[in-house]
């Protein structure tokens, strides 16, 4: 017997309950060929969550939070594997061309046809790069402005990934450099052990070796102060 084809592992990053609902049971009528694997409702949830599932695609919307958006974007495109398809509504401010620029693999209207978003979702996993007629448009749009693109910002990418958690622990280690784990652990109300996994898991996102590594990293890139990423520019 020919082996099953896997379900197209679909990730949903939307603050929005009625949209996620949505979506979700969109998606899930269509098993087995596609299925949802995780939603998140903020953009550090989506990081935590994709790096956990490692979803075929990621249905992604743009929405107020503490996290660049395009820089999001940009950290969840790193992986080949995880392909990034945004959700625009018809009336929403999305830059549609930066969106490209940080990686994104296909732009669809929310008031699309329920067949046009499937279609949408199989075209991005299983082709490069899908154009509709929001991308044009979009693109259309960036064209007549003339504005600069948004150039995908290998480091604000990295930094996108932390948790707020760990930019804390990050803080935490640069104001005292001299301090042992249980200290820091007992700063932060943790355990020790808790900080070793978080400081391997900062190592990995920044590709970093050791602490030394990391307080040079944090003094250069602005990560001492607040829990935002620097703004793309």
């Amino acid at each position: 017997m020919p082996a099953r084809r896997k379900p197209i592992r679909v990730m949903l990053v939307d603050c929005r309950p009625l949209v996620l609902i949505g979506l979700h049971d969109l998606i899930n009528a269509r098993k087995p060929q596609m299925e949802v694997s995780g939603q998140a409702t903020t953009y550090t949830k989506a990081l935590d969550l994709a790096d956990q599932l490692r979803p075929d695609v990621i249905f992604f919307s743009f929405f107020p939070d503490a996290l660049n958006p395009l820089a999001v974007v940009a950290g969840l495109a790193r992986s080949a594997e995880m392909k990034v398809l945004v959700l625009k509504g018809l009336y929403e401010v999305v830059p549609v061309a930066q969106a490209i620029e940080a990686g994104a693999r296909g732009i669809v209207l929310a008031e699309d046809p329920a067949e046009s978003i499937i279609r949408a979702i199989i075209k991005v996993y299983y082709r490069d790069i899908g154009l509709d007629r929001a991308w044009a448009g979009g693109l259309s749009d960036y064209a007549a402005t003339g504005h600069i693109p948004w150039k995908c910002n290998l480091e604000q990418a990295k930094q996108a990934r932390l948790t707020l958690r760990e930019r804390e622990l990050i803080r935490a280690i640069v104001g005292n450099p001299s301090a042992k784990y249980t200290c820091i652990a007992g700063h932060l109300g943790i355990s020790e052990h808790t900080v070793h996994n978080h400081l391997s898991n900062i190592y990995q996102k920044l590709n970093l070796i050791n602490r030394i590594d990391l307080l040079m990293y944090a003094m250069n890139h602005g990560l001492t102060h607040n829990d935002e990423p620097p703004e793309s520019t």
